[in-house]
């Protein structure tokens, strides 16, 4: 894994700071109507984000700012059932009020890193197809679109498929 500690000042989440990760992830939801419901399939992870991401050799690596807020978060997670690791980039979210200022993207490149570190030669990940603006942020970094699904969740998700040769 990278260092803890990167320019950015990211960090590994700590078990305390759960909630405020919750809390920035409700408030990123809320831009488009959407609402976090840990009952979901797909959210699940997110009730126990450190043991889930940490128990495969990823992590989860957050922003948070002097009061304790979390501002940004982005994870990874080793699909080690592979021949070779496959890595996927989850859980990135910046503040509505940071966005636009390369958070996004050094949490992007953070997370290669690690996934490099790890032994992977492909990274993918699922993104909401609302979520314009971290779509082209994505495809900026070198992540090509490869697929949709649908997610039978409380919100009606679909998804875009992104992936990148690291």
């Amino acid at each position: 894994m990278p260092p803890a500690q990167t320019a950015l000042n990211l960090r590994p989440l700590r078990p305390d700071e759960v909630p405020r990760l919750l809390d920035l992830i409700r408030c990123c939801y809320a831009e488009y109507g959407l609402t976090l419901n840990l009952q979901d399939e797909c959210e699940r992870h997110l009730a126990d984000p450190i043991n889930y991401f940490r128990a495969q050799g990823g992590d989860l690596w957050v922003l948070p700012d002097q009061e304790g807020a979390v501002r940004a978060s982005g994870a990874l997670y080793l699909h080690r059932h592979q021949p070779a690791p496959i890595a996927e980039l989850k859980c990135m979210y910046v503040d509505p009020s940071l966005r636009r200022r390369g958070i996004g993207r050094s949490i992007t490149e953070h997370i290669l890193n690690a996934a490099r570190l790890a032994g992977c030669n492909t990274i993918e990940l699922w993104s909401d197809t609302r979520f314009e603006a971290a779509h082209r942020m994505y495809e900026a970094s070198g992540f090509e679109r490869f697929g949709r699904r649908d997610i039978a969740d409380s919100n009606n998700s679909s998804e875009w498929g992104y992936r990148r040769t690291l």
